[in-house]
């Protein structure tokens, strides 16, 4: 385990670094994003760039990155999800796993929006040449396009992707508080601190000594993961950019105005409506969402003889003290 002062610095930097990538922003990465993208499809329709690598379906960041953006961003989030929950949870498994929910609903709403766009197109399949009709073989052979209404998966999917990760990730944001949270439930004893008298007498009567250990767990394994959760962090970040780079590539380079502003459309509606209203209100909770009460709300709990809520105990502006609940 790292020392507890080492530890506190590492958390406070790992805090400082999430603040400083905007992840406590995202109105203004919305913003931004839907910026972006609408001018690089003006670019595109009205001054087009000339052919580069870029623009090169099978160059490599498309074939090995873009194409395979959501595995890419689920996978180390779900690692990342996984490591973080069992500190914020205390290690209750039920709450870990309720964390990961998040990443299933995730996969299921890409799979359903890829869906219906293939769908769309599918639809919507005519020649260039209208003179053609539904004969899709004789346009191709005298040279005209059968196509679609092609609405752009990759503008939903790395602009979700995005609003992902980040959205993940910003569980960081308190990190640094966590042992200050911890230790308010009686795992001051780690660093030769004394107990509040009312925390001392109730493991002393013995009614919370599961929960006086669970923080103590808790804490040490806080210690023990930090330092793990920078790489993680690092990778999830670097991710984000290269979306956002690829986000502007396709924007510059593929698909119409409108089904570029589509996707995106797609891809902030989904992440709009899962982590702005559905997780705010309903199971399985917004990242951080647990006994520390991470995601600036806990999960209720009915009120037990002896039991310290745990969410109370977070620092408020009047005051640092715990409430114990009792009967």
């Amino acid at each position: 385990m790292a020392p507890p002062e080492g530890g506190r610095k590492c958390s406070a930097l790992l805090s400082f670094a999430a603040k400083v990538a905007c992840i406590d922003f995202p109105c203004i990465r919305l913003v931004l994003l839907w910026i972006v993208v609408i001018i690089c499809s003006l670019v595109h329709q009205f001054a087009p760039l000339a052919d580069s690598y870029l623009n090169n379906t099978n160059n490599v960041l498309n074939a090995y990155f873009a194409e395979w953006s959501w595995a890419w961003t689920s996978i180390p989030t779900a690692i990342f999800v996984l490591l973080t929950s069992y500190v914020y949870t205390m290690g209750t498994v039920r709450d870990m796993l309720k964390h990961q929910i998040r990443i299933i609903i995730g996969t299921v709403l890409w799979g359903v929006w890829v869906g219906l766009f293939l769908g769309v197109r599918q639809w919507t399949l005519s020649c260039s040449d209208r003179t053609f009709g539904t004969n899709s073989t004789a346009c191709e052979e005298a040279g005209h396009r059968w196509e679609g209404y092609d609405i752009s998966g990759h503008t939903f999917l790395l602009s979700f992707c995005i609003f992902f990760i980040t959205s993940e990730l910003s569980v960081l944001l308190q990190w640094d508080s966590i042992p200050e949270l911890l230790e308010k439930l009686g795992t001051g004893r780690l660093h030769g601190e004394q107990l509040s008298d009312v925390t001392n007498e109730l493991i002393q009567d013995g009614a919370h000594t599961d929960d006086a250990q669970a923080a103590a767990s808790s804490l040490e394994w806080f210690y023990r993961l930090t330092p793990f959760l920078w790489p993680l962090f690092c990778l999830l970040v670097l991710l984000t950019l290269l979306w956002g780079f690829l986000l502007v590539v396709t924007a510059l380079y593929f698909h119409t105005v409108g089904e570029k502003l589509i996707g995106l459309f797609c891809g902030t509606l989904s992440w709009w409506m899962t982590y702005e209203v559905w997780y705010k209100r309903a199971y399985p909770g917004r990242p951080g969402g647990g006994s520390l009460g991470l995601d600036g709300a806990h999960m209720y709990s009915p009120p037990q003889p002896g039991r310290i809520d745990l969410a109370s105990t977070r620092p408020s502006y009047g005051g640092t003290g715990s409430r114990v609940r009792e009967e």
